[in-house]
């Protein structure tokens, strides 16, 4: 996966975390189908990002097969999406918005490409 649609799809992740808009992310599918819902259907089934039930409904609505995990597992292996470092960069963007202090420190969006080199 390259850097611009990782960073572009974490910072999505993030601000929807804080304004939740379930046509965005259909919106967002219609460009970049699998991506979106294999974004969808990981963070449907977090405990921590909220949305679970809509984000499930928009998974499925966007490409039905990820509700098969055979099929999730082999999306994201095609994507190449690494969960780990999504789920970190997705939760220091949530932290940063929700952190004044911290915030500040951060120039302009939430860019996670730092968590891409570690």
């Amino acid at each position: 996966m390259n850097t611009q649609a990782y960073e572009s799809i974490a910072q999505f992740c993030v601000e929807q975390h804080v304004r939740f808009d379930p046509q965005a992310w259909r919106r967002r599918g219609a460009a970049d189908r699998k991506l979106v819902a294999v974004a969808a259907k990981y963070l449907s089934m977090t405990g921590w990002f909220g949305h679970e039930d809509q984000l499930e409904r928009i998974a499925m609505d966007i490409d039905a097969a990820v509700s098969d995990s055979k099929e999730f597992n082999r999306e994201l292996g095609s994507i190449g999406l690494d969960l780990a470092r999504f789920s970190a960069s997705i939760r220091c963007g949530i932290a940063a918005r929700k952190a004044p202090a911290q915030s500040a420190k951060v120039p302009g969006k939430f860019r996670p490409q730092a968590l891409m080199a570690a």
